[in-house]
């Protein structure tokens, strides 16, 4: 079975006020919402695709700090028709201010949302397990 390590990331800014931002999937990828997620590449370490990946699907490149939230899990699922063993590592990325985010043409909508807002929203178990370290790191 093909391994891939991956990782999640939720952003959020404080200026104006708390918020966390999401992103909807495209239908073709599921159409749920999400934070940022990404597989690590060859010869990246874990804080390089956490930078990597939200440039890629967010365009934020001004990052103020990374934590790591102590998180990760395992699951199965196919990808390129191949079943995959996925180990994903979380993080959060806090921003200075909130700001328009350039979608890349894996994901269709975006939200600031409050906690509860995300806590609404979001639907997969580890989504909501991070969710709550981040909260509790804050």
């Amino acid at each position: 079975m093909i391994k891939r390590t991956n990782i999640q990331a939720f952003i959020f800014s404080k200026n104006p006020s708390f918020k966390i931002l999401i992103l909807k999937r495209i239908p073709e990828r599921g159409g749920y919402w999400q934070p940022v997620c990404g597989g690590v590449e060859s010869r990246e370490n874990l804080i390089e695709t956490v930078i990597r990946e939200v440039f890629e699907e967010t365009g934020i490149s001004n990052i103020k700090s990374i934590l790591d939230l102590d998180y990760t899990f395992t699951y199965r699922e196919i990808k390129e028709g191949e079943l995959m063993e996925m180990q994903d590592y979380c993080f959060t990325v806090e921003i200075n201010n909130i700001t328009n985010i350039k979608l890349s043409d894996e994901h269709e909508e975006y939200k600031w949302c409050s906690y509860n807002q995300a806590k609404e929203i979001l639907k997969w178990e580890h989504n909501l397990i991070d969710l709550e370290k981040l909260m509790c790191r804050i």
